[in-house]
């Protein structure tokens, strides 16, 4: 049986895959940017979120003019402490990690449990005017268009294959990380086994709304 791309699981397809992944080999050009600039073209005027992870901090800034479906369904893991555990259920993993690629986490716990996740919301790739370029945070989704629900990656690089087009739904970009790229980096850079899970566990330790 063959996983989708941005599937919510431990075992992913193989990125050279270019059926089932999104992987860099998809036969897509992407462009990779080594600097720290963000890309400002993401409205940075929605709430900040500070994510505290066991690799170091990455503050992130929502925005919730150009996709607020999908803002507000981020802020409603974060307020239930989904993500960070505060809620009962175990704090969240990045448990999927392709250097050059994103780092995805937001849905599965150190003992490789799924947590149950609120219903899964519409996409709005295709209306948001957003772009996965380095440093935006979106959403991860099985093959069907609207079936995101808790689960989210950061581009590493510039994805641009990842965003909607006439023929794809592509993936939602709901904000852009404001602070802690480097923290990325090193997290894109981590050690991982054939599924790309990081050998050492990179865990969600909090998610709060920042000043």
């Amino acid at each position: 049986m063959k996983l989708l791309p941005l599937l919510f699981c431990f075992a992913c397809a193989d990125k050279s895959d270019t059926d089932t992944d999104t992987g860099t080999d998809s036969g897509l050009e992407t462009t990779v940017d080594t600097g720290e600039t963000v890309d400002t073209s993401v409205d940075t005027s929605g709430e900040t979120v500070v994510m505290e992870t066991t690799a170091g901090t990455i503050v992130i800034e929502l925005d919730f003019d150009a996709a607020p479906i999908t803002a507000n369904n981020f802020m409603e893991y974060v307020d239930s402490g989904f993500y960070d555990g505060t809620d009962g259920n175990g704090a969240t993993l990045f448990h999927r990690v392709i250097d050059d690629f994103m780092i995805q986490g937001g849905g599965y716990t150190a003992a490789g449990v799924i947590k149950e996740t609120l219903s899964p919301i519409i996409n709005e790739a295709a209306t948001s005017g957003l772009s996965n370029v380095r440093g935006t945070i979106a959403m991860a989704r099985t093959n069907a268009p609207n079936s995101a629900t808790s689960q989210f990656f950061i581009n590493h690089v510039d994805n641009l294959f990842l965003d909607a087009t006439n023929t794809d739904a592509g993936y939602a970009v709901f904000g852009v990380v404001t602070d802690g790229m480097d923290v990325v980096d090193t997290i894109s850079s981590t050690q991982t086994d054939n599924t790309d899970k990081p050998l050492v566990d990179i865990a969600i330790l909090s998610v709060q709304v920042g000043d």
